[in-house]
């Protein structure tokens, strides 16, 4: 009887679906793009004048495959970083494809084509609703850890368009 059941658990595929060199490649790809669409933008120089703009591009950049990785990992319950990059990965998706039904496709905004103010107020009510429903697990994933810096770094870019004489001046939506 035991045997039965050692080799049901042994009956899994060797591959999982959510395989690390994948998700490398995945987020890789999402950086180099980022990176190729500020330099041809001239956006990258030095002293780095629009750092935050940059930031706020790649950070776009890993929301749009943000789903695409969450949707492909193993099960197991998701925290609270997961669902900041769920939401502000399908955020960015909805909004690309809204504007690709209305016509209005410009592959300048593909990674940004929300506002910062707005990005960063949404991942704050999410913030919220979550730690009013207490809900999610406090799991080191790497997921869990890339979700919370993405949030952190939505909500602080929006926290910051209050301050009088606005000091983060993002030149990119």
């Amino acid at each position: 009887m035991s045997a039965k059941r050692v080799a049901s658990k042994s009956a899994t595929p060797a591959s999982s679906s959510s395989s690390p060199v994948l998700n490398l490649a995945i987020l890789g790809s999402a950086v180099a793009y980022g990176l190729w669409h500020l330099v041809t933008r001239g956006k990258v120089s030095w002293p780095p004048t629009e750092l935050l703009a940059n930031a706020y591009t790649l950070a776009g950049c890993l929301a749009i495959v943000g789903p695409v990785i969450l949707y492909r990992r193993d099960g197991g319950e998701g925290g609270v970083g997961e669902m900041l990059w769920m939401t502000g990965g399908v955020m960015v998706w909805v909004f690309n494809l809204a504007s690709l039904a209305k016509g209005d496709a410009h592959s300048g905004a593909w990674a940004t084509p929300l506002a910062s103010r707005t990005m960063g107020l949404v991942m704050l009510a999410v913030l919220v609703a979550a730690w009013r429903m207490k809900s999610g697990s406090r799991s080191w994933a790497w997921t869990n850890v890339t979700g919370w810096v993405l949030g952190v770094f939505w909500v602080g870019l929006a926290l910051a368009t209050f301050v009088p004489g606005n000091p983060v001046r993002l030149a990119m939506r």
